[in-house]
C-alpha cells in the first residue's frame, strides 16, 4: 500500500512557520541580554583647570516597559578588582582627598523618574578648588532605582527577594599640570619548578603616581640557550593611584625540558616609563623520565640476562661436543 504524497505548499508552510519560530527566539534572547537600565557615556575622561567651572553630562535611558523612580547621587570611587569593577565610596573620607572629587559636584536634583523607553539627561556642576594639586581625581554619578510602576522596589513581597543595583557613569578627571608617573613590580612569580608546560606567570604592578596607568607588556619564555620558546600580551587594564593590580598569563607548550628565564618587560604613562622583571624556573618531566629510565634499567637487565644464559648454553654445548669428541676418538684408536 502506498503512502499519499505530502503536498508541496505544506511543507512550505512548515519551512515558514519554523523561521518564524526561530526569528521570535532570536528576539526574545536579543531582548534579555540587553541591559533594561543604562548610563551614556559609561565613562568620561575629562580635563580641567585649578580653579575651572564647568559641567559633566550625563543620560540614564530606562528600555523597560514601566516608569522607573530612583536617587542619583556623585560619590567617589576606586577599582580594585581585577575584572575593573568599580567600588562606590560613600562616605567622603574613605578614598584619599589626593584623588577624592565628588565633593566637587553639584548635582541639579536627587531624584529623578524615567519614563518607560526614555532617558533623563543630568548636567551636574563642577567646580575644582583653586589650590588643588596636578593629576587623576575619580567620581561617578549613579542612578539607583527605588520604585517602579508605583511599587517599592525594596519592599519584600512573598517569594520575591529585593535586589540593588545601580548604573553608573564613571569620570576620569584629569587636573592639568605635571604628573608623578612612579610605578614598581611587586611580583613576577612562577613555579621554581614545573612537571610540564604552560606555566603559570602571575605579575602585580603597584601605582605610586598621581594619576591612573594603563601599562602595555609582553611575557617572554627564553631557553637557557637565549632562544625565545614563547610570549604573551598582559592586558591592558587601568590601574589607579596607590592600588596595585595582577595579571596572569600562560607561556610555553607542554613539552619543555630545562631551565627557563621569564621576563617582563612594560611601558606605562606618557613618557613612556619601563617596567622589567624576570624569574628562572625549571620544567622537566620527571615521572616520564622516571618511567624511561626503569624501562632502560629493565631492558638492560633483560639483555644480560640473556646474554649470560646464551654464554651458559653455550659452554655446556662446548663441553657436551668435547665429550663426544673424546668418546668417539678413544673408539677409533686400535
Amino acid at each position: 500500500m502506498k503512502l499519499p504524497k505530502a503536498k508541496p505548499k505544506y511543507f512550505l508552510i512548515i519551512i515558514l512557520l519554523a523561521i518564524l519560530f526561530l526569528i521570535l527566539a532570536i528576539k526574545e534572547t536579543l531582548a534579555a541580554d540587553t541591559a533594561p537600565f543604562t548610563a551614556a557615556p559609561s565613562r568620561q575622561e575629562i580635563t580641567v583647570d585649578p580653579g575651572e567651572i564647568t559641567a559633566v553630562n550625563v543620560k540614564f535611558y530606562n528600555r523597560g516597559e514601566t516608569p522607573v523612580s530612583g536617587i542619583i547621587k556623585a560619590v567617589d570611587f576606586i577599582v580594585e578588582s581585577n575584572d575593573g569593577s568599580p567600588t562606590f565610596l560613600e562616605e567622603s573620607n574613605q578614598l584619599s582627598p589626593d584623588f577624592a572629587a565628588a565633593s566637587w559636584v553639584t548635582l541639579p536634583y536627587d531624584k529623578i523618574t524615567i519614563a518607560a523607553k526614555d532617558h533623563v539627561q543630568i548636567q551636574a556642576k563642577l567646580k575644582v578648588p583653586e589650590n588643588v594639586r596636578p593629576g587623576g581625581k575619580y567620581f561617578a554619578i549613579y542612578f539607583e532605582p527605588t520604585s517602579t510602576a508605583g511599587e517599592e522596589l525594596g519592599v519584600e513581597k512573598e517569594g520575591i527577594t529585593p535586589t540593588t543595583f545601580r548604573i553608573a557613569c564613571l569620570v576620569y578627571l584629569r587636573v592639568a599640570g605635571p604628573v608623578e608617573e612612579n610605578a614598581y613590580v611587586i611580583h613576577l612569580e612562577a613555579p621554581r619548578f614545573s612537571e610540564y608546560g604552560p606555566i603559570l606567570v602571575t605579575t602585580e604592578i603597584l601605582n605610586k603616581g598621581n594619576y591612573h596607568i594603563k601599562p602595555k607588556g609582553i611575557i617572554t619564555l627564553t631557553s637557557v640557550f637565549g632562544k625565545k620558546i614563547d610570549e604573551e600580551l598582559i592586558q591592558e587594564n587601568n590601574i589607579f593611584p596607590d592600588v596595585s593590580r595582577q595579571y596572569e598569563n600562560e607561556v610555553g607548550k607542554k613539552w619543555l625540558l630545562g631551565r627557563y628565564k621569564i621576563e617582563l618587560t612594560a611601558s606605562y604613562g606618557e613618557t613612556g616609563q619601563v617596567l622589567n622583571a624576570l624569574v628562572y624556573v625549571w620544567v622537566f618531566p620527571w615521572k616520564l623520565a622516571t618511567a624511561i629510565v626503569l624501562g632502560l634499567i629493565i631492558i638492560i637487565l633483560l639483555i644480560a640476562f640473556l646474554d649470560k644464559k646464551f654464554k651458559k648454553e653455550k659452554e655446556e654445548l662446548e663441553e657436551k661436543v668435547e665429550e663426544l669428541e673424546s668418546e668417539l676418538k678413544e673408539k677409533n684408536e686400535p
